[in-house]
């Protein structure tokens, strides 16, 4: 799934975050010409991601799920590109701060092995996404309410679907 939505932190703060957490180990593998090869390990965890900063420009790519993360600017915006399954949208351990600026349910999934390059609302792809849960539950004669959480990113389904609340995030 390829989807995109902008969010409310400036680029400068992402960077800063990924060169100083305290929730990783940041090792700059590079600083040339005006980019920057970092690499982020979560210790707990023994995962780590590669970041790549360029002055308008940021990409995360997760080391065992290949998920991949877009920051960039467009006019005074910051938009955030994901390229990879539903269920690992924003749920991550090793990402910076990243807040929509909406719902991400009124975003645009811009490609999918659902719709392929079909434009449709997240909202949608997350119920059909449940659907097909349930469909394949059923054809495995499994005892299964249709939402596994290995199915449904928290912060999307659980937190998003509620349409009139305003979420705030607070990183571990």
């Amino acid at each position: 799934m390829r989807i995109q939505f902008e969010i409310r932190e400036h680029l400068s703060e992402i960077v800063n975050e990924i060169l100083n957490s305290e929730r990783w180990v940041t090792v700059i593998k590079e600083d040339i010409l005006g980019r920057k090869l970092v690499v982020i390990r979560d210790q707990n965890y023994a995962s780590e991601a590669l970041v790549e900063i360029y002055a308008r420009e940021v990409t995360i790519k997760t080391a065992w799920s290949k998920y991949a993360y877009r920051l960039f600017i467009i006019g005074d915006s910051v938009w955030c590109e994901y390229n990879g399954a539903y269920r690992g949208l924003l749920e991550q351990n090793l990402l910076p701060t990243i807040t929509p600026k909406e719902s991400l349910l009124d975003s645009e999934v811009l490609d999918s092995s659902l719709y392929g390059g079909e434009k449709r609302k997240l909202r949608e792809y997350a119920e059909d996404n449940v659907k097909l849960k349930k469909s394949r539950s059923e054809k495995a004669e499994e005892n299964s309410n249709g939402t596994a959480s290995f199915d449904h990113p928290k912060r999307v389904y659980d937190e998003f679907i509620k349409e009139d609340y305003i979420v705030t995030f607070s990183k571990k």
